[in-house]
């Protein structure tokens, strides 16, 4: 196999610029498509797969299916071959940089770029994944990054060609420190093997490094099949115990527990996304890349020739010959000189030959005297005949040419291009004379990729140089998938783009969709339809109604999570008066109780201010007073309740409103019934001192006889339990 140089061209179209990167299977060039005119990437694999006739048929197959695979997340691959020395693969060409470039340049990423940047990565996963292939070599090596901030995955099934190729020796296939331990045990590869690779990514993005170790390479890829990959906040502080949880999953040990695909991996990342609010994030390609550096290495580009391709051109421009001077044979010299200078019409004119040798005198000129006698012998007037001739032959023809020109030779037929794929399409309009331009429509019967034709159409005359529109099919038209911004301006554009027509549909609500924006389509998102074809489009109406709950009665602190659990917020505690309702409880809210809300609407709850009446009932003035001051209620009057007796005459008797009532505060006011005589006690047995003291204290006078104070009371008027007038004079005998 012949080692490749920049100025190499493959295959008489793909001119080498410059090496980007090289591998152990690979190496990838910058190099100019000579055909088209434009710059690519072209992976050229190592000699040591090439010559392998089952890695070529395997590889074959691979790039064919990436060829298949067309997705903005996805590098795009042009061509392919493996029929001569070389096997490569023509990709676009992405000046930006790797994601391994990126990490060196930035170190660990915080959440909301580490998942700025595996969004990209799985997106396009994702697509392969529908398509029915595994990466199986899933890194940031594999990771691009274009100028315009676009994440896109690369090399999708060499690792799996290689493997398949090679017999040499048993070891495992894959970069260690991304293996799934599936590719370590050698079972059955499926996309959850990718999903454990993209979490390892993920975990290195947030983290800057990859777990397990080991003392060699087959050690530390059998470590995964033993041990879990840590928590990524166990290294670096602040990453949410969600992000660790989605770092878990993906990389759990068995493919079971994983998610089964990067589309559900992607859709666990965005719920986490959602839940911590993390803001997005515009991926910066790296700025010290080898795609940057093989991109200063290569001169302003210049142009190509469409036509002959690589093929050495005859520079004429000047029309002269390199004719060897004659004046010294051993010189190494050349002379450029005239060859046949033509007249501005075109035609050729004569150069006069010397005369010959014998004609010259010696002297090397001739006598004026005998100039006149000598007739040389010549032709120059039949030449000049001869010459105008051929001039008024040449503009007849010229005329004749031009107006066959101007006529119908300018003009070429449209070729015909159906079945064949967009770049012989390509081809063959360029050397009809046209110049191709290609754009995608959406049909209903033609395969994605496929030509549909032309514009003008085939067998339609088209003045040469004119550009001619090679139409390639994109299938049948699917309904876009509702994204982040669901306005009504960016998804009806979406559907337009598609030749859908938007159809007006009821409205749905939804808790997660603001109120106004596109909530759904019928069909769903992801439903192929022929081209114009209407679309029911369901604004969201925001989160579905609820009936407030009924917390009259409740404390506030109950109510409020009563009505949190019902999707609904208080706003504010208002007090008010109520006659039913005790201090601190819920009487109301505002709106009323069982009126309907939008979820996560604010209400008032109205909570009551009433006094309650304190039982007084039994207490001396003095006591009841400070008892109802101290509830927040004031006495408007006291009266004497006629016919009540009490053990004293400020004993209250009675209160208005009564004990246990409930009041407003604005107007907390009672009124206290005391009573109007004093009950006489029994003072049989009792001491006179003693008893002197119980009466004065109840507002009674006691008379007694000439007795001593420790005489023992034998009798007393008026009788125990008599009501007579505060004052009154209770007589006793003593023994």
């Amino acid at each position: 196999m012949v080692n490749l140089r920049v100025g190499d061209v493959l295959e008489d179209r793909y001119r080498i610029e410059t090496p980007i990167a090289r591998g152990g299977m690979s190496t990838v060039y910058r190099c100019i498509d000579l055909r088209l005119g434009r710059s690519v990437a072209v992976k050229v694999m190592d000699a040591a797969y090439v010559n392998d006739p089952v890695f070529r048929q395997r590889f074959r197959r691979e790039a064919r299916s990436m060829a298949q695979l067309s997705h903005p997340n996805l590098v795009n691959v042009f061509d392919f071959s493996s029929s001569g020395d070389h096997a490569f693969i023509v990709m676009e060409l992405i000046t930006g940089g790797t994601l391994r470039e990126l990490l060196a340049e930035r170190g660990p990423m915080p959440p909301h770029a580490a998942t700025g940047v595996i969004r990209g990565v799985l997106t396009g996963l994702a697509a392969a994944h529908r398509a029915g292939m595994v990466h199986r070599d899933i890194k940031p090596d594999n990771v691009l990054i274009t100028r315009d901030h676009r994440v896109k995955l690369s090399d999708f099934g060499l690792v799996r060609a290689a493997s398949a190729g090679q017999s040499r020796d048993d070891q495992i296939v894959g970069t260690v420190a991304y293996l799934s331990p599936e590719q370590v045990e050698g079972t059955e590869i499926g996309p959850a093997s990718d999903v454990y690779s993209a979490g390892i990514v993920l975990f290195e993005l947030l983290t800057g490094t990859t777990p397990f170790e080991g003392a060699d390479d087959m050690e530390h890829a059998y470590a995964r099949l033993t041990e879990v990959v840590p928590a990524p906040s166990s290294l670096i502080d602040g990453i949410p115990s969600l992000v660790d949880a989605l770092v878990a999953t993906a990389t759990a040990l068995n493919p079971d527990d994983r998610f089964s695909d990067a589309s559900e991996f992607l859709t666990a990342m965005e719920d986490v996304s959602r839940e911590l609010n993390l803001p997005g994030f515009k991926v910066p390609a790296p700025v010290s890349s080898a795609a940057n550096r093989a991109d200063a290495a290569v001169p302003e580009a210049q142009p190509t020739d469409m036509f002959t391709t690589h093929l050495p051109q005859i520079h004429q421009a000047d029309d002269t010959s390199v004719i060897p001077l004659q004046a010294n044979p051993n010189s190494n010299e050349t002379s450029i000189l005239p060859a046949h200078p033509e007249p501005p019409g075109g035609v050729p004119v004569p150069v006069p030959e010397p005369p010959p040798p014998a004609l010259q005198p010696e002297g090397g000129s001739v006598p004026a005297s005998e100039q006149m006698d000598i007739q040389p012998v010549t032709n120059r007037s039949k030449a000049k005949l001869a010459v105008w001739i051929a001039l008024v032959t040449l503009l007849i023809a010229g005329v004749a040419l031009g107006g066959w020109w101007f006529g119908s030779g300018r003009y070429g037929d449209i070729p015909q291009v159906l079945g064949l794929d967009e770049y012989q399409a390509v081809a063959v309009v360029e050397e009809a004379g046209f110049t191709p331009v290609t754009d995608t429509r959406y049909h209903n019967e033609v395969p994605d990729g496929s030509i549909i034709g032309t514009d003008p159409s085939f067998g339609e005359r088209l003045p040469r140089g004119e550009d001619v529109t090679i139409l390639v099919s994109q299938g049948r038209p699917v309904v876009p998938d509702l994204g982040e911004d669901r306005s009504v301006d960016t998804v009806r554009a979406a559907l337009e783009d598609r030749t859908f027509v938007w159809v007006d549909a009821p409205g749905k609500y939804s808790d997660d969709i603001p109120e106004g924006q596109v909530a759904s389509t019928t069909p769903p998102s992801g439903t192929d339809l022929d081209i114009g074809s209407p679309v029911q489009v369901h604004l969201s109406r925001g989160p579905a109604p609820v009936a407030i709950p009924d917390v009259s009665g409740m404390g506030v602190d109950q109510a409020t999570r009563v009505l949190e659990n019902a999707g609904i917020n208080v706003e504010r505690v208002e007090e008010a008066f109520d006659s039913d309702t005790p201090r601190g409880r819920v009487f109301a809210t505002s709106p009323d109780i069982a009126s309907e809300v939008s979820r996560g609407d604010e209400i008032v709850l109205r909570v009551s201010n009433a006094i309650e009446v304190p039982d007084v009932l039994g207490m001396r003035e003095d006591d009841a007073l400070e008892a109802l001051a101290e509830a927040g209620v004031t006495v408007a009057s006291t009266s004497t309740v006629e016919g009540e007796a009490a053990r004293t005459a400020d004993t209250v008797v009675a209160i208005s409103p009564e004990a246990g009532e409930l009041i407003n505060p604005a107007d907390p006011q009672v009124t206290l019934g005391l009573a109007g005589q004093v009950e006489v006690p029994s003072l049989l047995g009792r001491r006179v001192d003693e008893a002197r003291e119980d009466l004065e204290d109840i507002g009674l006078v006691l008379v007694t006889g000439d007795y001593d104070d420790d005489d023992r009371i034998l009798t007393q008027s008026p009788r125990a339990r008599s009501a007579v007038p505060a004052g009154s004079d209770v007589e006793v005998r003593a023994l």
